[in-house]
This record gives structure tokens, sequence and C-alpha cells, in this order.
């Protein structure tokens, strides 16, 4: 089994930078709630990626027979876990993959702001879907597992909404 390495201070910086450029370009600071200045940061991203690391037993128990990945978008300005049945009802919670395999991610807007679900490495995203606004919509790409996964987020809230990927080998 391996573990990914730690963020390093550089690579969140570069994330933050990044998530506040592409805010910009999108078009979002409009919206005082969306402002890069304002949001809530409780936790550096690079702790969120270090956060990753589940206890050995009965990882395999909540995660093996795992294909997919549901997540809200909730009022509390959290990503709330809703499937696999391991993270059902969690905030912000750790998500944890097998190296190789397919997934999807889905999410669903609960309160009507602008979202979206990036999987980022530790500097760069990886994929994403597009950014959602209406309440109720759905969301969804489907992405195989790679070692480079570190963290998911919403690039509209940064680390406000986000969580760590630890994505292990068979």
């Amino acid at each position: 089994m391996s573990h990914s390495p730690r963020l390093s201070r550089r690579a969140a910086l570069r994330i933050g930078a990044c998530i506040a450029s592409g805010t910009i370009v999108a078009g979002c600071t409009e919206d005082a709630a969306n402002d890069p200045d304002d949001m809530e940061t409780d936790e550096p991203i690079d702790e969120i990626a270090d956060d990753a690391e589940p206890a050995d037993a009965g990882w395999e128990d909540g995660w093996e027979d795992v294909d997919a990945i549901e997540l809200e978008a909730a009022d509390g300005g959290d990503w709330v876990g809703r499937r696999p049945a391991a993270i059902d009802g969690v905030e912000n919670p750790d998500l944890e993959l097998y190296e190789g395999r397919e997934y999807e991610f889905a999410w669903v807007n609960r309160d009507g702001d602008v979202h979206n679900l990036a999987i980022w490495d530790e500097s760069d995203p990886l994929i994403s879907t597009d950014f959602e606004d209406d309440d109720g919509e759905r969301s969804a790409i489907i992405a195989e597992a790679t070692a480079e996964m570190e963290l998911y987020l919403c690039e509209t809230h940064g680390t406000e909404m986000a969580g760590a990927i630890d994505v292990r080998t068979q």
C-alpha cells in the first residue's frame, strides 16, 4: 500500500492562487458570498490533504466495493457525504479510493449557490464538473483513481468545501 505524499506549502499556495484566479475569471466576484477574501478557511489546504490517513482496521470493509461517491452542497457551506454509507452525513468527508478503479463522483446542489466538484493533485485540477447554481441540480464525472489525486473541492468556495482523497493500491 502506498500513501500520497504531503502537500507542500508551495503547492498549497499555488492551489489557493489558482482558486482565486479561477473565481475571478469565472465572474463569481459579483456575489459577495463568493469573494475569495471573504471565504472562511478554517483549515489550510495542506492540512486537508494530510487528513487522508484512515485507520487500517476496517478500511476495506467500508470502501472495497464502492464505485460511486455522492456528495451534497449543503446550506452550511460544506460538502455532506451521501454515498457510500461510510460517509453518509459526514461533512467534507475523506474519500478512500483504490488506484486503477473507475469511480463516479456525483453531487447535488442543495443550497442554490454556485458550486462545482473538482479533483486536484498537489497543485492543479485533474478533472471537474461544470459550475451549477440551480437548487436540486445533479452533476457527475467519471474518473479512474490515480495516485496523483490529493483532494476534492468546490472551486468557488475553496478550503471551506474540501476534503482529502486517499488512494490505495489493491
